[in-house]
Formats: structure tokens, sequence, C-alpha cells
């Protein structure tokens, strides 16, 4: 898969902006594209590269499971791949106001998301709380950060799991949130040990305790966000509701790298086999 360098686009919500894959040089060889692009042979992908092994940048590149999932994608369709960086937080306006396509950005589908928006399932999802490897802090669910000071990021499936069980903390244990703008600052808090814990994706967390196992520890079991018993958040490629033609690529798009095997070796390449979206047992 070629990669060309980044560049940066005029538009007012983006910050950076790179391509990766080529088109196919056989159109009968082509799945359906979008037919209304923000760029014409350029699937445009608005996503937040702040979260390895999923999505991050590398060398001034984005890498990770998502970009390499799209990629290959794009490729089915015989399109570029271009990813749009951003905060989570810009990624939902940015799509409403066409500056992408769609948005993978390990983004939960839930039932208030699923009225404004339509998605594509990927990736099996979950949380998880991390604290400082010499912490003897643990919790079995949202309701134990009662009494916890604890980072997150703003706008997330993390942070509404912990509102809705804050109002349920004792009086003399309140929850206290601090919110950031991406998991790697979330993660510094825990470093720097101004918080007890970080609540972030479970691959996040499983990649920065590989990387960093003196100074970061499981805190939790793989979380739903939902409660206990619950089962975990499908992650999904965002789109636009109603837009029909774009949600049938994509979804066919995803449907022919699974079935080619590309999925599955992209899952052993980034040591993601527990979010394989084809397993049911939760």
């Amino acid at each position: 898969m070629m990669k060309t360098p980044i560049r940066s686009i005029a538009l007012a919500v983006v910050s950076t902006c790179a391509f990766v894959g080529t088109a196919a040089t056989s159109d009968a060889a082509c799945l359906p594209a979008p037919t209304a692009l923000v760029e014409k042979g350029t699937l445009t992908v608005g996503t937040s590269l702040t979260a390895p092994p999923m999505g991050f940048s590398k060398d001034g590149t984005p890498a990770g499971f998502e970009m390499d999932l799209l990629g290959a994608m794009s490729e089915k369709m015989c399109l570029k791949v271009a990813f749009v960086d951003l905060t989570f937080q810009g990624l939902f306006p940015g799509l409403m106001a066409k500056k992408f396509d769609t948005v993978a950005s390990r983004v939960g589908i839930t039932p208030v998301r699923k009225e404004q928006f339509d998605f594509v399932p990927y990736f099996k999802g979950g949380l998880r709380l991390v604290t400082q490897k010499s912490s003897d802090v643990r919790f079995n669910t949202e309701s134990d950060v009662c009494g916890h000071p604890v980072a997150l990021v703003s706008g997330t499936t993390q942070m509404a799991a912990l509102e809705r069980v804050k109002s349920e903390c004792p009086a003399d244990k309140p929850m206290v949130m601090k919110t950031f703008t991406n998991q790697i600052e979330a993660l510094n808090e825990v470093a720097k040990k101004s918080v007890s814990a970080a609540y972030v994706d479970w691959p996040t967390a499983a990649n920065v305790i590989q990387a960093r196992p003196n100074d970061f520890i499981e805190a939790s079991p793989v979380l739903s966000g939902n409660g206990p018993g619950t089962p975990r958040n499908r992650n999904g490629f965002v789109i636009r509701k109603g837009e029909a033609g774009t949600l049938d690529a994509v979804s066919g798009a995803f449907d022919a790298v699974v079935a080619d095997g590309t999925y599955d070796k992209l899952m052993e390449k980034w040591n993601l086999a527990d979010g394989d979206i084809r397993k049911t047992n939760d």
C-alpha cells in the first residue's frame, strides 16, 4: 500500500490530511463506490490519531488498524483514501458539514448516535480503567470510580458511562471526572499521578501497558460502558443519516476485506483478536 506525504488542506475544522492506498487499475474489478464523495476518486475519512494501535500518527503518517482497514477497503472501491485528523469532539460536526465522507475513530454505536447517524460495524469495542503500576486501586464496575478522580475524553462513551452512575455516588465519595481532548492526554494524567485512573478504550489500554509496563497496569476488566452483564459496544464507521449510497458502498467494501482474509490479517498484525466483530459471545 503506497503512502504519500502529509499535506495541509484548507478546511476550518481540519488540522492535517494524509493519503494512503492507490486506486485499482481495472474498473471491472472495482466495487461500487459512494457517488457523492467530498473529493472525486478519494474516500475522505475523519479520524482522531490519538489512540494506538487503532489510529495514531507515526513519523507524520497515519498508522494503525483503522488506517490499514480503510486503506484496504478503499482499494476494493478503486479509491484513494484521505485521513483528516481532528479532536474527537470535532468529528461529528465535521461529518455533518460534509468535510469528509465517513468517520472511523473508535466510535461506539449507541442508541442516541443511531438516531442521528448510520453505522457499518467493524470492531468489538469495550472500555478499561488504567492506573499507575504502583497503585493498588482496582475497579470492577464504573460505580467503583466513586471517590476517585478519573481522566477521560470528553464526549465519549466512557464519559456517558460514568455520568450514568455519578449521581449514585455517596456524598462523601463524589466522582471527579477530568476531561481531555484525547486518550493520550488522559493517560498522561495517570503517569503524573494527578488522577487515580484513566478510562480509555481497551485496545489503547492494552497498547500502553505493553509499551510501558513499569508505568501502567490494568485496573479493571473490559467493561461495556452500559453496566454489568451488558454486551460491549460495537465500533462503526459513521455515515450521515440517509446516505444509502455511501452506507452500502462502505458496507460492501468491508464485507469484501472480511471475505478475502484481509480483516483477519490486520487483526493479527495489530494483536486485536478480542475485537473481532464476528464474535457474538458478548
